[in-house]
């Protein structure tokens, strides 16, 4: 069941709340978590770390890379979790929320998606979340195509049989929705469980298509995954696009260098909606902000 709860720290109480984060591989999970931690640790965002968490060596490895101007390597399925754990809060003084994101590699959702099952310990962590962030990635080279969409539906019904080593990632995704609709807790306020779809590598898109929003380039690119996410009754959506590093560090050696001369300081950004177009905010820590309801 939920295990939600209070602990006191000062004078303040903190809800504990776990946040799973879902994608493939090479969605850029990894990547955000880096860049989510650096954000939190200089409070420029909308979010501030509270305290230093016990254990931060594994986002510390990742942010390392990304001052390197580079990625962090993709994540291998390990039985050696590394969990980012972190008391956040808006404002100084105001509510505090434990967000406790687990370490689970997007190989073990690909297979989860494929089998249609997932283990009962990893199940026990979804029900133990109130909120997910769930990842695609523009232009990954694991990016796997049906077809068509009729390929796209049947696959959705046929989930286990030979051949589904190649399942499109669209119907995986659909898939693990279907996960977090089954299996997340409403919230400590009574309201339904948040979902922040994250579109990484938003850099990548073209100035036509980001000024149109990630909904748009979605229903172009993965148009069973959008009618999906237009059709949640279980879940409160929002759809961010995210850049962690803010611009192309593989592709244009321009910005490569500018982004090692500053240090990685006021990079990375998030697309959101301010309810009449969708703008640039230098703040990677909105996706989760928005999830937690901070």
């Amino acid at each position: 069941m939920w295990e939600a709860g209070y602990a006191a720290i000062g004078f303040h109480r903190v809800l504990r709340r776990a946040i799973i984060l879902l994608g493939g591989p090479d969605s850029g999970k990894t990547n955000y978590i880096g860049r989510l931690w650096q954000a939190l640790d200089e409070g420029t965002g909308a979010l501030h770390a509270v305290e230093q968490p016990d254990d931060i060596k594994f986002v510390l490895e990742v942010a390392d890379h990304l001052f390197e101007g580079g990625f962090a390597p993709r994540s291998e399925y390990s039985e050696d979790r590394r969990d980012f754990e972190v008391i956040v809060a808006a404002t100084q003084g105001g509510p505090q929320s434990k967000v406790i994101v687990p370490d689970i590699s997007g190989e073990l959702w690909r297979q989860a998606a494929i089998d249609s099952e997932i283990s009962s310990d990893w199940m026990r962590e979804l029900q133990r979340a109130d909120a997910a962030l769930l990842f695609v990635r523009v232009e990954s080279d694991q990016d796997v195509r049906p077809l068509d969409w009729v390929t796209s539906r049947n696959m959705l019904e046929k989930l286990g049989v030979e051949g589904d080593q190649d399942l499109p990632t669209q119907v995986m995704l659909c898939e693990l929705i279907r996960f977090l609709e089954s299996s997340l807790a409403k919230r400590d306020d009574g309201g339904l469980p948040r979902l922040s779809v994250v579109v990484t590598a938003w850099d990548l898109i073209d100035a036509e298509m980001s000024a149109r929003g990630p909904l748009v380039y979605l229903e172009r690119e993965y148009p069973l995954l959008a009618g999906r996410l237009l059709d949640i009754e279980k879940l409160e959506v929002q759809i961010f696009g995210v850049s962690a590093v803010g611009g192309d560090l593989k592709r244009d050696p321009e910005y490569r260098k500018a982004f090692l001369e500053s240090g990685m300081d006021g990079q990375g950004w998030v697309l959101d909606y301010n309810g009449r177009e969708w703008q640039k905010i230098s703040d990677t820590t909105l996706p989760i902000a928005w999830a937690v309801g901070l």
